[in-house]
Formats: structure tokens, sequence, C-alpha cells
């Protein structure tokens, strides 16, 4: 038979159970309602509208920077050349003056070979300037062959809002053909084995001349006029130099006498004057396209930081709401410990009463009292 105490006890101990159970029911809708929270409060950058605007006006830059790119780097790149070619030229001036005078045949025949060096660099730097653009091989200054040494020209944008600009090539190499009484061009062929012909329009008729012991029979400086032979063959016609118009060192008759050296230097000059004429106004055009490129570079990393601010500042804020709510959160559990701390202590004292007061000592213990 249970007593009143096993009662209350089992009473006690289910309303324990319940509250206990209540509490973690609560707790559980904390948890859940605190999650919607955190999800509900993810950062929308494009709600932001300082933010739409930045990242639309980056894109734009962005798309004209990649319009004028290709124009860019190939302007660029023929603007190298040309400091290249520029001081190939000078050196080749100075080689000549310091040789005027001299009596060393030596000497002379270093120039020669150093000339001949630096003719080909002007033409390896006019001819490597190209830059693949829009799937078609740009060259303002170089890469061309007669008659008429034509380069490709660059049209581009210069500005966001449509203007344009036309940089015009100019041929700035050295090379030289040979045509002759029936309009024929000979060019040496690219292993420089022998001189091919070309008629008219440019296709090979099939007919060479070796190069081999080929020697210059005569040349007329005044007319270009000039007749080679190496022996065996004999091609004769009129010179047509393309660009800068100066000419290898065996033209010169190889420096061996000062009236050679002298014909070099007249051309040299020549060649200065016109190579300044062209140059000049790529690269005043290279020097607008390069300035807009960069000054496009700045604005986009200027909008970047700016996108970025924005962006640190509503994570900060963000994270500070978080943090609130996080502490509310916290707090709230805090309390509900207290209560469920507070309800354990009730239950206990309530068990206490069921039990009653202990036995008394003494023989009224023992009786029962």
């Amino acid at each position: 038979m249970s007593t009143i105490g096993d009662i209350v006890n089992a009473q006690v101990s289910r309303n324990e159970m319940t509250g206990m159970s209540s509490l973690v029911t609560i707790t559980e809708k904390l948890v859940e309602r605190m999650n919607e929270q955190k999800a509900s409060r993810t950062v929308i950058f494009e709600d932001n509208g300082d933010y739409r605007r930045g990242k639309r006006q980056i894109g734009r830059l962005q798309s004209f920077k990649d319009q004028i790119s290709g124009s860019v780097t190939a302007a660029s790149k023929a603007q190298t050349a040309l400091r290249f070619i520029e001081q190939h030229m000078d050196a080749m001036r100075t080689k000549l003056q310091s040789t005027l005078g001299s009596t060393s045949q030596e000497d002379r025949e270093n120039t020669a070979i150093e000339f001949g060096k630096l003719w080909d660099k002007i033409n390896t730097n006019a001819d490597g300037a190209n830059h693949i653009m829009d799937y078609q091989n740009i060259n303002l200054i170089g890469n061309t062959a007669g008659p008429d040494w034509k380069t490709e020209d660059i049209h581009t944008r210069t500005s966001q809002k449509g203007g344009y600009t036309t940089i015009e090539g100019a041929y700035l190499g050295s090379n030289f053909e040979l045509i002759d009484t029936e309009g024929n061009t000979w060019q040496i062929s690219k292993n420089e084995e022998v001189y091919k012909q070309y008629n008219d329009t440019g296709s090979a008729t099939g007919k060479e001349i070796s190069t081999k012991n080929i020697t210059i029979s005569s040349l007329d400086a005044s007319t270009d006029a000039l007749t080679l032979s190496n022996g065996t063959d004999t091609l004769s016609g009129t010179l047509n130099r393309g660009g800068l118009k100066i000419l290898q060192a065996q033209y010169y008759n190889n420096f061996t006498d000062d009236n050679s050296i002298q014909n070099a230097i007249k051309d040299i000059d020549k060649a200065i004057i016109h190579f300044d004429s062209k140059a000049a106004s790529i690269r005043a055009s290279t020097s607008l396209l390069q300035g807009n490129n960069d000054l496009v570079k700045e604005q986009i990393a200027q909008l970047e930081k700016e996108v970025a601010d924005i962006v640190t500042i509503e994570v900060k804020e963000n994270g500070a709401k978080s943090r609130a709510e996080s502490l509310k959160f916290a707090m709230t559990l805090n309390n509900m410990n207290l209560i469920s701390q507070n309800n354990q202590g009730l239950i206990q004292n309530m068990l206490q009463a069921a039990q009653g007061p202990g036995s008394a000592s003494g023989l009224f213990g023992l009786l029962g009292y």
C-alpha cells in the first residue's frame, strides 16, 4: 500500500518532467527562431543602390578597356620598336663619324660589320612589332614588302562616349628590292640563298638567282640604278628602297673610302628626318590610347575599392546585428537556466514536505513517534 509520501513523490516527479519538457520545447523554439533570423539576415548586396551603380559602371569601363586593349598593345609594340630603331640609327651615324679619316683598314672592316648588325636590328625590330588583333596580324611599322611597303592602320575608340581615331602605319624598317627592266621585282629570300623574282601581283615567277659570290657590278647613288652579278648570272634594275631607305654596308662599298661613308651618313640623315615625321604621329596617337587606358584602369580600381568598402560596411553591420541577436539568445537561455534551477529547488522543497519530519530520538523514536 502506497504511503502519502510515495504518492507525492510520484506526482512531483511527473510535474518535474513536465516542466523540464516544456523548457526543452521552449529552447528548441528559440533555436529555430534564431536560425530563421540568421537566414533572413543574409546580406543581399544588390539591394544597395550604391553597390549596383558601382558594379554597372565597372562593367561599362571594363568593356571599353577590353575594346581598346588590342589597339593599345599593337600601338605600344610599335612605340617600343621605334625607340630601339632610333637608337640603332644614332649608333650607325656615330660609328661612321668615328671612322671618317681613318687609315686603318681593320677599323673600316669593323665598321662595316657593326653597321650590318645594326641594319639587321632595325629590320628585326620593325618586323617584330606584330600583334594579333581580331584575328589579324597587325604591324604599324614593319612586316611588309614592296613595291608600296604598305603597313596596316589601326582604327580604335578613344573614349566611352564613342570617340574614334585612326593610327596610320608607316614602314620604318629598311628592306629594299630590285625592280628589273620588265617591271618584275627581285627580293632576297628569307634564307638569303637566292634572289627570287615576283610579278606585279606579288606572285613568284619561279625564276631565281643564287646570292653565292654575288657582287655589285655598278651602282649609281643618284638614280639607284644597280647591276648585280655572281659570275654566271647578271641582274640589272633599279633599287626600290623601303622605309628608312638605308642600304646594307656592301652598297656603300663596305666603307673602304670616306666618300662611301659620307654617302651612308647622308642616307641616315634623310632616314632620321623621315623617321621623326612618321614616328611622331604614331607616338602621339599611342600616348593618347595609353593615357585613356591607364585612366580607365585607375577608374576601375577606384570603383572596385568603393564597392569593396560597401561590402565591408554591409558585412560589419550584419555581423553586429548577428552578435546582438546571439547575445539576446544567450541571455534568454541563461534566464531559462535560472527558471529550471528554481523549479528544481521548488520540487526539492515539495519532496521534503511530503516526507514529513524525521523520527524522534531515543525511546520515542523506537516507538514510532
